[in-house]
């Protein structure tokens, strides 16, 4: 019998086999899992995610974390319909409708707690408008307030029930997780690797302060007659401790203060290297590559390895959230308002615009040396509209033969008919870029028109020029500049 004469067992291949409850590696208490966070379990003490909060205390782990964070942030979002019915458009826009109203960037940034403690909580909080559920607001929780049993489903720890947690309402709780391996709820973040670090760097400032005390002010001794008294004694040891608070002391004249200098010279600098190295590897761990050293090219190089890695981490921790808050928020909002339409996902723009500007620097430069651009290329890159100049405008020696000298050449006719065709394509694009550049600054004017204060017209700019949509206008003004090279290296 071959193998395609085997039955196949279908309802097998549905089933889920590896379960946690078959998991050797998993422990769990009755039906509740258990962190799987080696730091946790072994430094935590008790304290549990407190210890990643007590890490981003750390101002270089505050820094790189906040730059990761609020590079999604920075990116604009949006709400793709499941497809082009009229149905499934209304339940993007819809969906669109709820995440402006509650600040959505805002959510962002707290759902990317995670990235530190491997999990996020934030509990939704609804309304009713009209005939149509709303989302009030977003809550951001604590997540050491929660833990998840054995499907995988958040439970609340209370007072009355603190080891396995109560069972939270459907529709409620958004849950993200970030870096976990086999699909743990908990996750892994990013404090299980940056305990060490941030620890091993407060260990380090604590010896410097010691050293700074002990060898940058000199140590004062007391001396004193012998046979003094203890009265004596101890009147001169409280005169030396005031020396590092007061500016002058009075001591009877048959005592002698002196000053002994530290002398040791070598290694004062290791602490500050200890320190900096410390922060190399907190940067590595969150930015995904530390500011590195070196000159002239290699800076240059570092600039652009560290630019690409955290472009692909941006994308990264967009595609993450952006899969969990589609299967959230978008999901239940569909579920309770539109039953039947399609899943719309929200999502990140991160993909950097192209450079149409180098793009075309590269395309004459290609076009000097005997190649020219398909026809396909050039819609697929510049986008617009356009068609193959094969012939030059009909222009003759003896047509308008009084507007031309006389000793123009078949050569001057043929670049005066180049000339001409490229200011009639400068105007066409001209024609097109008009309307562009209302439709981009009309809104900005009528918001100046309405203002009746500069306070209040510089407060309408900073807040109109972030969401200005400018690319079909810059998409435009490279095109037409790609065409006055190219056709200028033509000629």
């Amino acid at each position: 019998m071959t193998a395609a004469d085997k039955s196949i067992d279908k309802s097998a291949m549905q089933t889920e086999v590896a379960t946690v409850l078959r998991d050797i590696t998993y422990p769990f208490y009755t039906t509740v899992l258990r962190q799987q966070d080696d730091t946790l379990l072994q430094r935590g003490a008790g304290k549990g995610l407190k210890i990643y909060d007590e890490i981003e205390r750390d101002p270089k782990v505050f820094a790189s974390l906040q730059k990761r964070k609020l590079a999604v942030i920075g990116r604009p979002w949006q709400v793709d319909p499941a497809s082009d019915s009229a149905q499934d458009k209304a339940a993007a826009e819809m969906v669109k409708r709820n995440l402006t109203r509650i600040n959505f960037d805002t959510v962002t940034l707290n759902a990317l707690d995670a990235i530190l403690k491997g999990y996020s909580v934030a509990e939704i909080v609804w309304a009713q408008d009209g005939r149509e559920f709303i989302i009030d607001r977003i809550m951001p929780r604590n997540a050491r307030r929660f833990t998840f049993d054995i499907d995988y489903q958040p439970r609340m720890l209370t007072f009355e029930n603190m080891m396995v947690g109560e069972a939270l309402p459907d529709r409620k709780f958004i849950v993200h997780s970030y870096g976990g391996k086999d699909g743990s709820p908990f996750g892994l973040g990013l404090g299980t690797r940056l305990f060490w670090p941030a620890f091993f760097k407060r260990q380090d400032i604590a010896a410097w302060l010691v050293f700074l005390d002990k060898f940058a002010s000199p140590t004062a001794v007391g001396k004193h007659q012998p046979g003094a008294s203890p009265s004596d004694v101890d009147s001169l040891l409280a005169a030396l401790q005031s020396i590092s608070q007061e500016t002058a002391i009075a001591i009877p004249d048959n005592m002698v203060v002196e000053f002994i200098e530290a002398t040791r010279s070598g290694g004062s600098d290791a602490y500050e290297r200890m320190a900096r190295y410390m922060d190399e590897q907190i940067e590595e761990i969150v930015i995904g590559d530390s500011s590195g050293k070196g000159g002239g090219g290699a800076i240059a190089a570092a600039a652009i390895t560290k630019k690409e890695v955290r472009i692909e981490l941006v994308k990264a921790d967009a595609d993450l959230l952006s899969d969990t808050l589609s299967k959230t928020i978008a999901k239940w909002l569909v579920e309770v308002n539109m039953p039947g339409a399609g899943v719309p996902r929200i999502s990140r723009i991160v993909e950097e615009p192209a450079d149409l500007l180098s793009r075309s620097e590269r395309d004459k430069n290609i076009f000097a040396i005997g190649y020219r651009p398909t026809l396909k290329y050039v819609h697929e890159t510049y986008g617009g509209e356009w068609e193959p100049v094969n012939t030059t405008p009909a222009l003759t020696k003896s047509a308008d033969a009084t507007l031309l000298p006389a000793d123009f050449s078949e050569e001057d006719l043929t670049r005066l008919a180049g000339q001409i065709a490229l200011e009639g394509a400068i105007d066409t694009v001209t024609g097109k870029l008009q309307p562009l550049a209302r439709d981009v600054l009309q809104p900005i004017i009528d918001l100046l028109m309405k203002a009746d204060s500069f306070e209040a017209a510089f407060a309408a700019l900073a807040e109109s020029y972030p969401v200005m949509d400018t690319d079909k206008l810059m998409a435009l003004l490279g095109q037409a500049e790609f065409v006055a090279q190219t056709w200028g290296e033509h000629e």
